[in-house]
């Protein structure tokens, strides 16, 4: 599978990345926004692609137009002072270009919630992340695409132990790893049965696989 990672200078980007190449399986390709960010990915030998919004959509299609799957991977701390309502925008116009390529699979990694009735709940600088990610989890679920959206729990740089839970309640109350996140994107790309399915994971006891192939 050709995957394209879009947030791949993210944390969980890097980690997915890896996994791509450790894997040997897969291969990959990341959505660059300037040329600084080349030298980490060539050094690499992953192959990138320069794309900015005042740039012609035409660039993007062409760039994805030989791609299996697309993951948005981009929920960083980094990412969360952006301007939502231009992210949700960009994003979204990433999404509808797909309809002129054979990309049908994307994974998005979402918030651990996007509940509009808890979003007072949480500090300022953190509502455009969910501002964003709900309305971008909304625009797949209409969507003829197939998705997968996850909603990991609070992410920690622990080392991932490939086994997590998959849970209905608030996923704010348990943790996972950036490591373990990675590495349930890359099991739901590689599973039929995640596909057009929503949930919510948290470290857990199950392996990876049979966690996400049992959830509803």
């Amino acid at each position: 599978m050709y995957i394209l990672v879009i947030g791949a200078s993210s944390q969980i980007g890097r980690c997915l990345l890896n996994l791509i190449i450790e894997g040997g399986n897969h291969r990959a390709k990341v959505l660059l926004q300037n040329k600084a960010q080349e030298a980490f990915f060539n050094e690499k030998g992953i192959n990138n692609f320069i794309y900015r919004k005042e740039e012609p959509i035409g660039k993007f299609i062409k760039a994805v137009h030989n791609l299996d799957a697309v993951v948005f991977a981009d929920y960083s701390i980094e990412d969360l002072q952006t301007d939502a309502l231009d992210e949700i925008d960009e994003t979204i116009k990433l999404l509808e270009a797909l309809k002129y390529t054979k990309v049908k699979r994307v994974v998005h990694i979402s918030t651990f919630e996007t509940s509009k009735e808890d979003w007072h709940h949480f500090p300022e600088y953190f509502r455009p992340a969910m501002i964003k990610n709900y309305y971008i989890d909304q625009w797949l679920r209409l969507s003829s695409l197939e998705y997968t959206i996850i909603h990991p729990g609070e992410l920690n740089d622990k080392k991932g132990t490939g086994s997590v839970k998959v849970v209905d309640n608030d996923v704010k109350r348990g943790e996972i790893s950036r490591e373990d996140v990675a590495n349930v994107v890359l099991a739901c790309l590689e599973s039929q049965s995640t596909i057009k399915k929503e949930f919510k994971v948290i470290s857990g006891k199950l392996s990876i696989t049979e966690a996400i192939n049992t959830a509803n």
